[in-house]
């Protein structure tokens, strides 16, 4: 009995080592199963990775460069852009400016052909208030038939009014004393009560002109405003042209007439272009003009 019972033991030790060596080579062969393609995988993961990156970082450096490239083309033509709404502003002054002078000479061409008399347009180009005569001086001259003492007339604002007379003349220019210069003295009357005086130059084209030897009687019938107009009695200037407008009455007890100021119905600082009357008719009273305005 004691025989039997020892070889039993044995038996199974015996088949223990087999039963490890399955085991293992069971084992082996389920892990080298479920590990096959573990490396790849892991490689393709940080390959994939890193290829997103690059393919990231690729196209953040493609981007960029577009968008620059972009935005220099932007810049280029915004600057056309920009220097062509300069261009369209300056086209639309000179547009303007040429509409306003259009506008200008026609309201001279239209002036002149209601002037009835031999005449010369002229247009001013210099103006000299430190000479001694407060000149201006005009594109006209003796080639073009002007001689000294001709008056000179203008046309502004639906106003036909008296600049003055030329002094001096040469082949291609001229130069004009305005009225308003203290050398400057023209006989005039006021246009409604028809009352003479003798208009003054103050010699400033600012300063009011001086109506003097009005008789004191007429200062019930005088008020600013009046339109005073050349008498043509004696002068070199045609009859009725505009010269002035009444600003001011004064009345002196030591004087025996009125003391008048007043304002030249021409704005000399706007003056650009005159006509030079070359005959006038003293006894014409609206010069020749239709329609003359008060």
């Amino acid at each position: 009995m004691a025989v039997n019972k020892g070889r039993g033991p044995d038996r199974v030790q015996r088949f223990i080592p087999a039963l490890l060596v399955l085991a293992s080579l069971l084992s082996l062969i389920v892990s080298t199963r479920s590990l096959m393609g573990v490396p790849e995988r892991i490689g393709l993961s940080v390959f994939g990775f890193f290829q997103r990156g690059m393919a990231t970082v690729g196209t953040f450096i493609g981007d960029t460069a577009t968008s620059i490239a972009e935005l220099r083309q932007l810049r280029s033509d915004y600057d056309a852009l920009l220097e062509k709404t300069r261009n369209l502003d300056r086209m639309e002054r000179e547009y303007a400016d040429v509409r306003l002078e259009n506008e200008r000479l026609l309201a001279q061409l239209g002036f002149s052909t209601r002037v009835n008399l031999p005449k010369v347009a002229a247009r001013i180009i210099a103006k000299d208030p430190g000479n001694l005569y407060a000149t201006i001086t005009i594109d006209k001259g003796i080639g073009d038939g002007l001689r000294k003492n001709m008056p000179v007339i203008a046309w502004q604002d639906g106003v036909q009014g008296l600049v003055g007379r030329v002094i001096e003349a040469s082949q291609s220019v001229s130069q004009i004393v305005p009225v308003y210069d203290n050398s400057s003295y023209v006989a005039s009357r006021f246009a409604k009560s028809r009352f003479e005086g003798l208009v003054i130059g103050q010699g400033s084209d600012v300063a009011p002109l001086l109506v003097k030897y009005v008789r004191k009687r007429a200062k019930d019938e005088l008020q600013p405003g009046d339109l005073i107009v050349t008498s043509g009695l004696e002068s070199l200037y045609p009859a009725e042209l505009a010269l002035a407008r009444v600003t001011r009455i004064r009345e002196l007890a030591y004087q025996t007439s009125l003391e008048i100021d007043a304002e030249p119905v021409l704005d000399f600082t706007r003056l650009e272009y005159v006509f030079v009357l070359i005959q006038a008719e003293a006894n014409n009273p609206v010069l020749g003009i239709e329609g003359g305005k008060e």
